[in-house]
């Protein structure tokens, strides 16, 4: 399947709040395609997306203690989530994550544009995540935004974008995100 950067999508992102916690729940859920591969009984599989889902908010924080989560909006209904850590340096996504139903119309490429483009203006030497190399799709659209492998395990690959060394238009998407306060002066 073709990577289309450069579609125009509206995708507006906002700090979540303790509302959002069913969504963000939710969303995990349908993102864990392996667990329900298990075979499980239904109340064993709900227990277990539960107790990952735990692990893994607990990991993330204990990790990137002042990352934020964003929650990506399209019309203002909830699309997906994004989760970036600003440690002065770079910018590192952590996690970002779109409902299986909306992928392919452009709304993960947006959210990582907008932070390039944040990194970009705020002078950050430039953004970084890590993809397992079996998500062929998500690993399809960071090297088509320009992001290189600069390290290499088994189930975890590393890899940097700097301002400047792609084809991607930087300015492509121009709404800060809101976890970055705008300042005047």
């Amino acid at each position: 399947m073709r990577c289309d950067i450069n579609s125009a999508t509206p995708v507006r992102t906002r700090q979540s709040h303790p509302e959002d916690a069913a969504f963000l729940s939710a969303l995990f859920a349908a993102n864990c395609t392996h667990l329900h591969a298990l075979g499980l009984p239904t109340a064993a599989l709900d227990a277990m997306v539960v107790q990952q889902y735990a692990f893994r908010q607990a990991d993330y924080h204990r990790r990137f203690p002042s990352a934020k989560t964003l929650i990506a909006l399209v019309d203002e209904t909830p699309v997906g989530q994004m989760m970036v850590h600003d440690d002065g340096t770079v910018l590192h996504i952590v996690d970002v994550a779109v409902a299986p139903s909306l992928r392919g119309r452009g709304y993960g490429a947006a959210l990582v544009r907008q932070v390039q483009t944040q990194a970009g203006r705020d002078r950050r030497q430039g953004v970084t995540l890590s993809v397992d190399p079996e998500n062929r799709r998500a690993l399809r659209l960071y090297l088509a935004l320009g992001f290189e492998t600069v390290e290499t395990h088994p189930v975890q690959w590393h890899m940097a974008w700097r301002p400047g060394t792609s084809a991607v238009r930087e300015a492509a998407y121009t709404a800060p995100l809101s976890i970055f306060p705008t300042t005047k002066g």
